[in-house]
């Protein structure tokens, strides 16, 4: 059962955005924030100059922020939450999101609002709900931890291209990913329990993967589990039909493909492989995937 909402005054908000963003990202920002000073709320912003501003500021922010506010994708939220949930003696802001960048997958699963007045009336005096985060090797994520072609994708897309295309650029190291066809089998242990050989591990706390892809349905950020995606066969053929299977919206159907609830997931094989968390490569096998120690507030409708 997802847990129960409860009223959140969220009356001061840090903003953390990135100032070199494109100018439609800084003009849609602006119109939400002149939004909110509408709604007689304190706003107080901070710029990020480099990976990993994001998580410093969520960490060592004041305690009285009641809301800090994400301007930015999916791996900018994935910072803040990680410095969110290692905060110590102080505390913990709820986390809000203003969609903007690459991805946004987070925001979607949260049914976040897109227009800027909706947004920002549900930042200035909208309610918190908890969400239950995941953790590989130390590291907090949010969506998913992915391991296999899902992974070597993120960690080979050209930085450069992806500011130009931006999604695009998945796809088409997707595409060199297919082709080359490395063959690769990973071990997953299932909550200590069950064994599984698998091509690609997807292990899921969002619905969705890559914006509006349905990965598994029956995922729930509010339920402290996983829901383990098993790409059990390999070879271009099989990898094929999960990207139709997945495009179509019926991965379900597609042979080799499994689901299992979990709340504790070890990963091994191919030791230095990367470990995508959130859509950046964060890490590498063997992993010791478990849920956060304590759930995080955020700002949803």
């Amino acid at each position: 059962m997802p847990s129960q909402s409860r009223p959140s005054p969220a009356r001061r908000l840090l903003v953390i955005h990135n100032p070199t963003a494109g100018r439609g990202e800084r003009r849609r920002l602006a119109e939400i924030l002149n939004a909110l000073r509408k709604e007689a709320v304190q706003v107080e912003l901070q710029a990020t100059a480099s990976a990993g501003d994001a998580e410093r500021v969520a960490r060592d922010c004041g305690s009285d922020i009641d809301l800090l506010v994400v301007a930015g994708g999916d791996g900018t939220i994935n910072e803040a939450i990680n410095g969110l949930m290692t905060r110590e003696g102080v505390s913990v802001p709820a986390l809000g999101i203003v969609p903007i960048g690459t991805t946004n997958v987070l925001s979607r699963d949260l049914r976040i609002p897109k227009q800027a007045e909706a947004l920002a009336q549900l930042l200035a005096h909208g309610r918190t709900r908890d969400i239950h985060v995941g953790r590989a090797n130390g590291r907090y994520f949010a969506l998913m931890c992915g391991v296999g072609m899902d992974a070597h994708i993120v960690d080979r897309t050209s930085l450069r291209l992806k500011k130009r295309i931006g999604k695009l650029a998945y796809v088409f190291q997707g595409l060199r990913e297919l082709v080359s066809g490395v063959p690769r089998r990973y071990l997953v242990e299932i909550d200590g329990s069950e064994r599984v050989e698998a091509a690609s591990v997807i292990v899921a706390k969002s619905r969705f993967y890559g914006g509006e892809f349905l990965l598994a349905p029956k995922a729930d950020l509010g339920k402290p589990e996983f829901q383990v995606c098993l790409f059990l066969r390999g070879g271009r053929l099989s990898t094929l039909l999960y990207i139709i299977g997945m495009g179509i919206g019926h991965l379900d159907r597609v042979p080799g493909y499994r689901i299992v609830a979990a709340q504790h997931v070890r990963i091994i094989g191919h030791d230095g492989d990367p470990a995508q968390l959130d859509g950046d490569c964060r890490g590498c096998l063997p992993l010791e995937i478990g849920l956060g120690e304590r759930p995080l507030s955020v700002i949803a409708p």
